[in-house]
């Protein structure tokens, strides 16, 4: 807040901001300086100042704890001890005018204001000419909370021992008014700074150019130096704001004494609070998911409607699993393994999609083959039908497809299982599924391998029904970090399903138990439906289906054509009825074209913490509302200005115009920035700009269509697809004019226009913002079509304010449609690099809790770690909130000692990166991925990762001369052997710093120093649990496995309950107590059986298993899978505390029995 008295301290004092108001010590005399009165030293002789009464003989009072009286004070005056004003050096006038300047005391609460009230003379004059009138006394303490008083002369003779103020203090309107005067901020943010003085680095640090000093501790030596003023001289020459003479005071006390501990108890059993002794629930060893979202999901699941959806489908879909036995751990090969059972689910278009509780409702089946090991008299709990053969297996599902008539026949992935697998089958016995399951005869293909089919959709056609590879349009339309069927469960339907591997499966089918071939049917049935259920939640037919309609295309052409042809179906429709034809140029007359000349404005961010107010502002649908607004189009351009080269090239055609058009046309005509010139709305309304304001307008008007629609889900669904579907091909028609290498109606020229003409609106608006002193805004970055305002030192409601205020002015300066938009506010913010961004978002002046927004960075991207997105998460969350770096590097020392000492799950450091086979080069190392995928496919051809798939894989420890390609592994092989480590130096110094520095070096903070300074034990890797390294444990496993590190070798020398030195596992004193240590040691396991127990009970709950069975999930996207190895570890480990027991009990009765001889021949 703005203070009008430089040099004076603040005169506006909340009264509900005040703390415990102290009081003074009887008999004596003294004044807190709330505000900038002007009481000297005794003396001086100027009727502007008073000065206190001694306090000699009040003093005596307080001994005695009495209160004196007036009389006492008059009489105390009167005697002389008090200090008058030296009339000789005083004139009345200037007495007067002095007198005219007192002013009263009053204490502002909040914002509010009251009339001040000037005081009646009247006598005052005359009391002065007194000697024996005192100077001041001043006012108790409790006077402060008064409201404002009259001061007259009959109040002044009781009351006149007062301090009053020289000179009016400011309101609070004038103070506020006068900040911009003064330049000062409305309001101060916190920079960094280290809370602890013990992290301070020693010298400053310098970074891109700039030299950050940054703070330590929170003492007031941290404080910055105070730059004295100098003060206002009022009229007698006295300056205003002089300190107080405190020769005379004796001190202050509190009112009222801290409660004693009787007392906190006895207030503590009226009001009872709530004390939590549970741990922090932690999701993870790592620390870091957001508050909102604690199970890491991608998307905030939608509000369920409590009214009835719509009970209708646009097209019937048929999904289809497939399950036959193989051998040993591979895959099922098509070639060698038979199909012994089929599972579909199928959902009619005129049939409910959902049951009466909501739950999702299909209907399902199941054919097999009927064997000894799957008969209708050892299964009985499904509804099964049995065929005596494969081939009739494969009879019986032509004609299951026939009686359904479905329009879509769907697959979580066809290629290798599913319809593709079915189909390899039925063409070993001479069968073209395709051909017999289609609802029209077709015309044959050449023989050769379909690769975009394999690489994009599916290698398998049915004529008159659609085939959805469920997998790859899920990969085309979600950011998952993983493709996995389990992982797209979990993020779409919010629930964990197991994975089972083929080893399994094939168990259970050959069990002798009944209820493991349950448990198999179950689970592909399940799965089954599961693939419906994504379809319906993805809404991939509803909005595929939408999209069609409004495209004006066929529905499976929206999946696998691109943008240009859905264009095209828009411009034919309106261009047919204005007889024009569009061109088809070769590839050849696209090559000729001229080359781009512009580019859109993509502002080099300035790198850096903000701590105040970042507006962004955005243009609504920048390209196409310039096309709109300046008429751009193929059909409104008359060429260049001048000619190019000798040559008036538009696009892959020449122009050639009538003579003398330029000139006709000269009032109705606007030339582009590029120097293309159009004509003007009222000459020709082009056909971009009338298919653009249709598409605009008819998505306005399904938007408001969508606000009415609240209560029905489906018809909600419906619309928003639809809106969707034409701000889809509102963006994408300046891509159909710029495509230069593969399009099929390029006009580079247009592109331009349009691009050049987008830059200057977005340069126009730049000027104008820095340009308006009363924001005081500064743009410090922009990408195309919007804006990053710094507003420095603003409130967010004023950060608001002026958001709106500047869009609304930059859309006055613009032609309609072409409108600024005020999106959001950050507060704070980091700006990194182009396109990388994040902060806390605020979209409403009412939100009262942030959203944590990134864009570009570590937290949203797919090709790092969990770990990584947790840590970088956490620690920018902690910047926003505390501005305390020490508190970001105590979180970063803990992450890093949990990986250092091996207590993190795996399943947060898993990579997850895509997969090309065959498009890599032999010359360098192939990535990481795709040496793990090369593993995969040579012990198992079956198990090639299709084209784009996301293969997981760890980097392992190993020797340091070996390449980073040699050390990766899936996550299975890092499971099924407990004596690979991950490699914890990598993943810190490579993986979660680097992100972070690039961060924090912004501030000034150097991270990886951080790390380098942590300390680190020398043997981080050793076994905590001295058990792992038993002399007992190694005697007894040692001959099964070899030893893989030289730490096996060796026996462990601490006791296993006491951890004293010993070589025997158990020490002495251990072993002369047998009670107290079998208490231990059956402590110790019943812990862990516990730990075992809650585990597989969890995972059981979530197979569908018995209690009592072992769980065989072997899902790598669930967590609980590597908690669940790691504790069954440790169980192992923790069986030789049996084999100890025994040895104990057995030790104990024979001690017993020799003390019961030692007795008896006592006795005898």
């Amino acid at each position: 807040m703005s203070n009008r008295y430089p040099d004076r301290r603040s005169t506006s004092v909340a009264t509900e901001s005040l703390p415990q108001t102290p009081k003074k010590r009887r008999g004596t005399s003294t004044h807190v300086n709330f505000s900038p009165f002007t009481p000297t030293k005794r003396g001086l002789g100027d009727p502007d100042v008073f000065s206190p009464i001694r306090p000699t003989r009040l003093a005596n009072f307080a001994a005695a704890n009495l209160t004196p009286s007036l009389s006492h004070v008059d009489d105390h005056l009167i005697k002389g001890h008090h200090c008058t004003p030296s009339v000789e050096s005083t004139h009345p006038i200037e007495l007067q005018k002095s007198v005219d300047q007192y002013k009263h005391v009053r204490i502002l609460s909040g914002d509010e204001e009251r009339p001040s009230k000037r005081r009646k003379l009247g006598a005052l004059i005359a009391r002065f000419d007194d000697p024996l009138f005192p100077s001041s006394v001043p006012r108790s303490s409790s006077s402060y909370r008064t409201q404002t008083q009259m001061i007259t002369p009959a109040s002044l003779a009781s009351r006149s021992h007062e301090y009053v103020y020289a000179q009016q203090p400011p309101s609070t309107s004038q103070l506020l008014n006068s900040i911009e005067e003064y330049g000062i901020p409305n309001k101060i943010y916190t920079d960094p700074y280290y809370s602890s003085a013990s992290d301070v680095p020693d010298r400053p640090r310098e970074y891109a150019g700039l030299v950050f000093n940054l703070k330590g501790g929170e003492s007031l030596s941290n404080l910055e130096e105070w730059a004295p003023q100098s003060g206002n001289i009022n009229d007698s020459g006295s300056a205003i704001g002089a300190p107080l003479d405190d020769t005379d005071v004796y001190g202050w006390e509190y009112a009222s004494s801290p409660p004693t501990p009787q007392q906190i108890r006895r207030w503590l059993m009226v009001h009872p609070i709530a004390m939590s002794q549970d741990k922090p629930r932690q999701p993870s060893q790592i620390q870091g998911p957001t508050q909102a979202n604690p199970y890491g999901l991608v998307n905030t699941p939608a509000k369920t409607s409590k009214l009835p959806m719509r009970e209708h489908l646009h097209m019937s879909v048929l999904s289809l699993e497939i399950f036959a036995p193989s051998r040993e751990k591979l895959l099922p090969n098509p070639d060698e393994d038979e199909i012994m059972a089929v599972f579909y689910s199928y959902q009619d278009s005129a049939g409910p999609q959902s049951a009466q509780d909501g739950t999702f409702s299909c209907e399902r089946g199941i054919v097999a083959v009927e064997s000894d090991c799957m008969n209708a008299r050892r299964i009985r709990d499904h509804k099964i039908e049995f065929v005596p053969s494969e081939l009739d297996l494969l009879n019986r599902v032509i004609d299951l497809v026939i009686e359904i008539d479905p329009d879509i026949v769907v697959g979580w992935e066809i290629q290798a299982s599913s319809w593709g697998y079915l189909n390899a089958r039925a063409e070993s016995y001479g069968l073209d599924l395709g051909d017999q399951i289609s609802r029209a005869f077709g015309r044959r293909t050449g023989s050769g391998s379909d690769q975009w089919g394999m690489r994009t959709t599916s290698t398998f056609k049915v004529i008159g029904r659609h085939v959805l590879n469920v997998w790859r349009i899920i990969r085309a339309e979600h950011n998952f970090t993983s493709h996995a069927f389990e992982h797209v469960v979990f993020q779409l339907l919010r629930r964990r399903t197991p994975w089972y591997s083929c080893e399994t499966l094939t168990k259970w089918y050959r069990s002798t138990s009944p209820y493991h071939t349950s448990d198999l049917l179950r689970y592909f049935s399940n799965r089954v439906v599961m693939v419906l259920e994504v379809l319906d939640v993805a809404e991939v037919v509803t909005k595929n289906a939408e999209f069609a309609r409004v495209f004006g295309v066929d529905f499976f052409s929206v999946l696998s054509r691109g943008s240009q042809f859905k264009v095209e179906s828009f411009m034919f429709r309106i261009a047919k009825p204005e007889s024009f034809v569009l061109l088809s140029p070769s590839k050849q007359d696209v090559g000729k074209q001229n080359a781009a000349e512009c580019m859109p404005l993509i502002m080099e961010p300035l790198s850096a913490f903000y701590n105040s107010p970042l507006v962004v502002l955005d243009f609504q649908s920048l390209y196409p509302s310039v096309m709109i607004a300046y008429n751009y189009c193929y059909s409104t351009c008359l060429g260049r200005v001048t000619d190019f080269k000798g040559q008036n090239k538009f696009g892959v055609t020449d122009l050639h115009q009538p003579a003398g058009l330029l000139e006709t046309l000269q009032e109705h005509m606007h030339v582009a920035p590029n120097g293309m010139v159009y004509v003007n709305q009222d000459v020709r309304k082009g056909l971009l700009g009338r298919m653009l304001t249709e598409l605009l307008d008819t998505r306005v008007m399904v938007k408001q269509a969508m606000k009415g629609a609240k209560d029905d889900k489906a018809l909600r669904r419906i619309l928003d697809a639809r809106q969707l579907g034409l701000k889809f091909i509102a963006n994408v028609t300046y891509g159909y004019t710029s495509a230069t290498f593969s399009g099929r109606m390029p006009a580079v020229e247009i592109a331009d226009s349009i691009v050049q003409s987008g830059r200057e609106t977005l340069e126009k608006a730049i000027r104008v913002i820095n340009s308006t002193k009363k924001w005081g805004a500064k743009v410090v970055y922009g990408d195309t079509d919007s804006l990053f305002i710094y507003l420095r030192g603003k409130t967010k409601e004023q950060a608001f304010r002026i958001g709106q205020d500047m869009a609304e002015t930059v859309t006055s300066m613009n032609p309609a449609p072409v409108k600024l938009k005020f999106e959001k506010v950050y507060l704070p913010c980091v700006l990194m690099a182009k396109k990388r961004y994040v902060g806390f978002k605020f979209e409403s002046p009412d939100d009262s809790e942030p959203t944590f927004d990134a864009k570009g960075i570590e937290t949203v991207r797919r090709d790092g770690i969990p770990a990584q997105q947790k840590m970088t998460e956490t620690c920018l969350k902690i910047l926003f909130r505390t501005q305390d770096l020490s508190k970001v590097k105590k979180y970063c020392y803990e992450s890093w000692t949990r990986i250092l000492e091996n207590r993190v799950s795996p399943h947060d450091f898993i990579f997850a990166k895509e997969v090309k086979m065959g498009t890599y080069s032999d010359k360098v190392p192939p990535p990481p991925g795709v040496t793990v995928a090369a593993r995969r496919t040579t012990n198992d051809p079956m198990d090639e990762p299709q084209y784009g798939e996301r293969v997981p894989y760890v980097i392992m420890r190993g020797d340091p001369d070996t390449r980073l390609v040699d050390r990766a592994v899936s996550p299975g092989e890092l499971i099924d052997n407990s004596q690979k480590q991950l490699d914890a130096v990598y993943y810190i110094s490579r993986v979660l710093i680097p992100p972070l520095e690039r961060i924090f070096n912004l501030v000034g903070a150097d991270v990886r120093s951080w790390y380098d300074d942590m300390p680190k034990a020398l043997r981080a890797d050793q076994p905590l649990d001295p058990i792992s390294l038993s002399p007992r444990r190694v005697k007894k496993y040692t001959a099964a496995t070899n030893a893989f590190k030289i730490e096996e070798h060796f026996l462990s020398s601490h006791c296993i309950n006491c951890r004293a030195l010993t070589l025997e596992g158990l020490c002495d004193d251990c072993r002369a107590d047998p009670i107290t240590t079998i208490s231990g040691l059956l402590s110790r396991l019943r812990v862990a059986e516990d730990r075992l127990r809650d585990v597989q009970l969890i995972c059981s709950s979530c197979c569908g298993t018995a209690p009592g069975e072992p769980v065989r999930c072997e899902s790598l996207d669930c967590p609980w899978l590597f908690e669940r190895k790691k504790v069954e570890g440790k169980a192992e480990r923790l069986t030789i505390i049996g084999d100890l027991v025994e040895e104990l009990e057995d030790t104990g009765t024979n001690t017993d029995k020799d003390n019961s001889c030692v007795s008896n021949s006592d006795d005898i």
